[in-house]
């Protein structure tokens, strides 16, 4: 996840006051704020290999979701994004984190490829692609799936997806990184997340995702891609993407919706009346809201006034939207209805999920993981877990965010919710 980014755009939402209406139209306003007009891409770009609406028959489309290599269903991300190699210890993941994961029940695990510390004048640096080895070979070492996901940062994804230049020179990484990445492991036990949460793309993402799988896909012909649509990866932009013509693909999307109950008390966000955010309710309604209401903006700061009057507004939204169950089976069901218009056969995975844990009430955040973790898997639907032992976690409080795993108590509870036991 992306956290600079939507502390801007929860900035731009939380600051637009009492003359807001609706907080999804906000958040995208002012994600197309952020985002540049698209343009169209050079004319000498390689045709896209992409597949036209309702071309497959449903019939077909069930044979096609079932070719994939590797089939994802209950796993979790570990946010470590590196900066350096060797990585700041923060960062490093230990062979004991592992075990940990695989000891709570997840069947693969997700971890984060920053490009830019690997690339060398457009290329995988063969110097330092020893790290990569070593993050991979510790998740399949103890018998765990891995999903290897491409996660620039945000300054770096800008710029490679707004210039013709710098976006071949990534697709000469990513292919570099593929052929490594096929030559040492198994389709069984690895799959390539071409990018996290596309966006800031001044050039047609349905014309640069396209070169992206062929870059990938030359040098890994047998290995799972997994694609994804922009606007940050958010379901809006997957309904927008068209497939390629490879079955053996997953269609990815992120899911944080709604922002004002899963990132409620976020210290990294901006303002920083975010982080005095908390007792948000799940389910919403007006009636619920307005018994809370006094409650919540009792937390936040008096000064400046405008902090109060704009989280009102977003609660106000948040009750009127009645978020529950039925509410996020309609979100999924643009999905649905997307995959259909393709002939049914297109394998979607939700590549993050989750709930920030800080100031919101546990049950409620048990509640709203489950309703979402049921209705992705009604549907078909596998997903990773944002996150292991980060800023978002599946440890109880006392944790060490960060510190290894022996300091960590995995929350049994939220494990028996993700993971289907005890009839939870």
């Amino acid at each position: 996840m992306q956290l600079a980014l939507l502390s801007l755009v929860l900035h731009e939402v939380l600051c637009a006051g009492e003359g807001m209406k609706h907080l999804a139209f906000l958040t995208a306003a002012a994600l197309s704020f952020l985002l540049p007009p698209l343009a169209q891409a050079d004319a000498g770009d390689a045709p896209a290999q992409v597949m036209p609406p309702a071309a497959k028959s449903e019939a077909q489309g069930r044979r096609a979701s079932c070719s994939v290599a590797l089939d994802l269903n209950r796993g979790i991300s570990i946010d470590r994004q590196f900066r350096s190699i060797p990585p700041e210890s923060i960062m490093r993941i230990t062979r004991e984190d592992i075990q940990l994961i695989k000891a709570m029940g997840f069947e693969f695990v997700k971890v984060l490829v920053n490009p830019e510390p690997l690339m060398s004048d457009g290329r995988l640096d063969t110097g330092k692609q020893w790290y990569l080895e070593q993050i991979v070979d510790l998740v399949t070492h103890e018998g765990l799936p891995v999903v290897v996901c491409i996660h620039p940062e945000w300054e770096f994804k800008k710029t490679i997806l707004s210039n013709a230049d710098e976006f071949a020179r990534f697709l000469g990484f990513l292919e570099d990184t593929a052929r490594f990445l096929a030559k040492g492991w198994e389709p069984k036990q690895l799959a390539l997340q071409l990018m996290t949460e596309p966006g800031a793309n001044s050039m047609e993402w349905n014309d640069l995702q396209p070169r992206m799988w062929q870059a990938a896909r030359r040098a890994m012909p047998e290995h799972t891609l997994i694609l994804a649509g922009d606007q940050v990866g958010k379901i809006e932009g997957l309904v927008t993407t068209k497939p390629v013509n490879d079955a053996n693909v997953m269609y990815s999307f992120t899911f944080y919706d709604p922002f004002v109950l899963t990132l409620q008390g976020g210290e990294w966000l901006s303002p920083k009346s975010w982080s005095c955010l908390g007792s948000v309710p799940y389910p919403s309604s007006p009636e619920i809201i307005a018994a809370q209401m006094p409650g919540i903006l009792d937390k936040i700061p008096a000064t400046p006034p405008e902090w109060r009057a704009a989280v009102e507004g977003m609660l106000v939204d948040y009750g009127n939207a009645r978020w529950n169950r039925e509410k996020i089976a309609a979100c999924v069901k643009k999905l649905v209805d997307w995959n259909k218009s393709y002939g049914g056969g297109l394998k979607i995975w939700c590549a993050e999920f989750g709930c920030y844990q800080r100031t919101i009430d546990p049950e409620h955040r048990y509640r709203y993981i489950k309703d979402v973790r049921e209705t992705f898997e009604r549907n078909g639907i596998g997903w990773a877990y944002w996150s292991y032992n980060e800023t978002l976690t599946v440890m109880t409080p006392a944790r060490q965010p960060f510190g290894p795993a022996k300091n960590q108590t995995p929350d049994e509870r939220m494990l028996d919710i993700l993971l289907g036991r005890k009839g939870s």
